[in-house]
């Protein structure tokens, strides 16, 4: 299964806003909200969300709203220092076709899906708010 073109297009364009400093050379930035992209209610991305706290608690991690440029569409986040491999498990776990990463101060978009595709989004520092 591959990410639709339009649905993967969307995921290319980031912003971030980040509770705190991560300070990881290397990070995820990961969500349990809206599996596989299909909405569902807030209760419930709240839910999966902590489930997904508790996954990482051991972990260093911080809080970071993913969303578009104006931040009409976010999503709770988290940035946790983990290896990229461990990442992308994490995020089948919990349903989501892509997350991002970030490695040697390089922003990277990549699937949870089975066409394992991965792709650098340029100015990462530029898309922090």
């Amino acid at each position: 299964m591959m990410i639709d073109a339009q649905l993967w297009a969307a995921y290319c364009e980031p912003y971030f806003q980040f509770s705190d400093e991560m300070t990881s050379d290397f990070f995820a930035v990961i969500t349990a909200w809206n599996p596989a992209s299909q909405r569902v209610s807030n209760e419930e991305n709240l839910r999966n969300n902590q489930r997904l706290a508790l996954e990482i608690s051991h972990t260093n991690y911080v809080d970071v709203l993913v969303g578009d440029e104006a931040f009409t569409w976010k999503e709770a986040s988290f940035a946790v220092a983990i290896e990229r491999e461990l990442a992308i498990e994490l995020g089948r776990k919990f349903g989501q076709n892509a997350i991002y990463y970030v490695e040697n101060n390089q922003l990277y978009l990549l699937s949870c899906l089975p066409d394992a595709t991965s792709f650098r989004i340029k100015g990462w520092q530029s898309r922090i708010r």
